[in-house]
Order: C-alpha cells, then sequence, then structure tokens
C-alpha cells in the first residue's frame, strides 16, 4: 500500500481534528498560491490518501487496530490546516456486459476531485437534505436530525488531480458532499444547520437525497 500512497504516512485517525479543538475547526480557511508549495502539495495528498485508504475494504478492513470511518470527503481543518482545500471521492456502481460471455458485470466507477481555493458561485433556491441526516469525522457525538442544504450548486476553483481550473454543476448527493466539505473551510459543521426547536423538520418540497 505505501507506495501507492501520495505521501509517506499511512493514513490514521491520529491525524483528525475534533470539533472539541475550535481553534482550527471553527476557524476560517485562506486561500492558497498556485502552484503549490511543498507543504500545501503534502496537505492535498493526506487528504486524498486518507479518502482513498478509508474507502478500500481490504486495506481498511476493521481488524485493523487503526480501523478508519470510511469518508466520502475530507477537508483540511480536519487535519489541523486552515487552508482552503478538501477531498471527494465517490464511488458509483454500474453494470456492464462482457462482450465475450455475454454476462452483466458490476464493477465500481470512481469520480474525485481534489478542490483548492472552491467556491460556491451559484445555488439553487430548491433545498435538499439525506434521508439518514449526515455524520462527521470530526464529531464524535451523534446529532440526529435533517441538514438541509442546496439541490443544486456551482462551484469553481482548482482542481488539483487534473491541474486544471474548473465550473462545475452538481446536483444531490454529490452537491451535499460538496457543501459539506466546503462549510468546514467556512469554520461551520453540519450540526450547526440542523433546527434547534425541531431537528427532523422538513417542508413539503424539500428534496430527500
Amino acid at each position: 500500500m505505501e507506495k501507492d500512497l501520495l505521501q509517506k504516512e499511512i493514513p490514521s485517525n491520529k491525524w483528525l481534528w475534533k470539533d472539541d479543538k475550535p481553534e482550527v475547526i471553527r476557524n476560517k480557511s485562506i486561500d492558497v498560491e498556485i502552484p503549490l508549495v511543498e507543504e500545501d502539495e503534502i496537505t492535498i495528498k493526506k487528504l486524498i490518501d486518507f479518502v482513498r485508504y478509508s474507502q478500500d475494504p481490504i486495506l481498511n478492513n476493521k481488524e485493523n487496530k487503526d480501523h478508519l470511518r470510511p469518508a466520502v470527503g475530507l477537508a483540511a481543518p480536519q487535519i489541523g490546516v486552515n487552508k482552503n482545500m478538501f477531498f471527494a471521492r465517490f464511488e458509483w456502481k454500474k453494470k456492464r456486459k462482457n462482450e465475450e460471455t455475454g454476462e452483466v458485470e458490476k464493477y465500481i466507477e470512481a469520480e474525485e476531485y481534489a478542490m483548492i481555493n472552491a467556491k460556491i458561485i451559484a445555488s439553487s433556491p430548491q433545498l435538499s437534505y439525506l434521508e439518514g441526516g449526515e455524520g462527521c469525522l470530526s464529531v464524535d457525538k451523534n446529532y440526529e436530525g435533517l441538514v438541509p442544504r442546496n439541490y443544486k450548486i456551482q462551484v469553481e476553483g482548482y482542481e488539483w488531480l487534473s491541474k486544471k481550473s474548473i465550473n462545475i454543476t452538481l446536483r444531490g448527493y454529490r452537491a451535499i458532499v460538496f457543501q459539506h466539505e466546503l462549510d468546514h473551510n467556512n469554520g461551520n459543521l453540519y450540526y450547526d444547520r440542523i433546527n434547534k426547536e425541531e431537528p427532523f423538520y422538513a417542508e413539503d418540497d424539500w428534496y430527500v437525497v
């Protein structure tokens, strides 16, 4: 596995900063210069390595002493760095027909974004939420309730893997994940958005993801 890592350390729970450290978790992140300096390169590589490793059921099996909670995304403040970076990795289950056997095969397709200086530049008035609520590697307490977010957002920023500036429109689950990570870079956490008086409050037109 070490040869597949982008940096030298094996991802560990010790990297994570929790919400009991507000000096980092509640601090607003700053934009960084591009191309990245070495220190910032290490940060984005750590974010990528952590999420990829956490999603690997073989490397990150539950028998590991330092088992990681599988993550879809991770933002720089969660590893103690107040810089505007995050990594998100989506796995989609797909099917295809084997041309030789004619059988339908299942496979996983990954979609990855290593975002630098990302910003939401437009959003829809339509709200949405994850049916089961949200969780976070930086939050140990289980906060129950619905987390309303924009169903559709437009994001611009620098995508480190492709080394390009991008402008993308995201809907549904991907939009929710991006907003969750961007909240981290603004010093906010998912439970800030839960209705304090009625945690499961939802309006009829909110879209369930």
